[in-house]
């Protein structure tokens, strides 16, 4: 594998055995493998996430997200070996082997973490517990920001003050499976340990119950269809009764056809409908006959006598809505006079 060697003046490692190479022993190793024999890779943390001062005063900035960026950016794993050697040792000539190899950096909530293939010499490191902590090296700006990660250490003594927690008994660290369960049964309502066969029930139970957007369009098309339709009917169905009342009405005399439209407006509504029904029906036929048609042709000799009363009663009351009281002798007379 290939890599790349960088000025020591260039890198901050943390470990202070060099006029310009400072070592950071700055992330805690989480965990590390049961025995010589195991042979799966650890999740580590190498850094921590924001600002982190040192023990001996020093200051830097990590930003998790950025240093993955330039990880992938760079396209190489990155070596992992004890107190620093390659970036103390290796610039000027001494060969360094590295004990294990990052082939993968996550950013999480609380720092940065590493995927490590252990080699053997890492693991049997590992197993003696001489080297407990994680100390990264890295490429920092004037400002302490850390831009990129250059090589991983094993180291004896941390510069921040993290308790260690390596253990031969086995791993602490939560895998990266586990994170993404965990993130994936909070996204489903589920309790956060729930395993992997609850969270797949869940996901069938909410792909049965979730239709496409290309269903989801066409039943809120006929559903708008069906509304237009529905108030179409509606509206068919009040114009009918609509014309219904005005036509009763106007044949039992209780209004005139000057109204209509008035009447129309009214029913524009069903309360409004249901109101002008009961107007109607608690008002008289108040319109009565003119006698005009019984009148006979002129010069036809005499008016009958009930068609004579009607017309003058009639005429009675058409003076009496005017103010004018006329007795039925002169209504009598006014209708002879005007039918001679």
């Amino acid at each position: 594998m290939k890599t790349t060697a960088y000025p020591l003046s260039e890198l901050v490692s943390l470990s202070g055995n060099g006029p310009d190479c400072q070592a950071v022993h700055g992330a805690v190793l989480l965990s590390v493998l049961p025995s010589a024999e195991a042979s799966d890779p650890e999740w580590i943390k190498v850094t921590p996430r924001g600002p982190a001062t040192c023990r001996d005063g020093r200051q830097f900035l990590f930003d998790p997200e950025r240093l993955v960026s330039a990880f992938k950016r760079d396209g190489i794993d990155i070596p992992v070996d004890l107190d620093h050697a390659i970036a103390i040792r290796g610039p000027v000539g001494e060969v360094v082997e590295a004990v294990g190899w990052v082939d993968e950096v996550e950013a999480r909530d609380d720092g940065t973490y590493a995927h490590v293939a252990w080699l053997d010499a890492g693991r049997s490191v590992l197993k003696a517990r001489t080297h407990r902590f994680i100390s990264p090296t890295f490429h920092a700006d004037k400002a302490g920001i850390a831009t990129w990660l250059h090589s991983i250490a094993l180291v004896a003594a941390p510069a921040l003050a993290l308790p260690a927690v390596a253990s031969a008994k086995g791993s602490t660290a939560p895998q990266p499976q586990e994170h993404r369960m965990k993130s994936l049964a909070t996204a489903l309502g589920l309790a956060e340990g729930a395993d992997e066969a609850a969270c797949l029930s869940a996901l069938t139970n909410l792909k049965a119950s979730t239709v496409t957007k290309a269903v989801h369009d066409e039943a809120l098309s006929r559903l708008a269809a069906a509304n237009d339709e529905l108030t179409s009917l509606k509206a068919a169905v009040r114009s009918k009764e609509i014309d219904a009342v005005i036509e009763g009405a106007l044949t039992a005399k209780k209004i005139v056809p000057a109204q209509r439209e008035q009447y129309a407006a009214l029913c524009a509504t069903d309360e409004g409908l249901a109101h002008v029904r009961k107007l109607l029906d608690a008002t008289p036929a108040a319109l009565a006959a003119s006698g005009l048609d019984e009148k006979g042709e002129p010069g036809t000799g005499e008016i009958d006598p009930v068609t004579l009363a009607a017309a003058a009663r009639a005429y009675q009351h058409d003076q009496r809505s005017k103010g004018v009281e006329v007795s039925i002798i002169d209504a009598v007379n006014h209708v002879k006079e005007k039918r001679s």
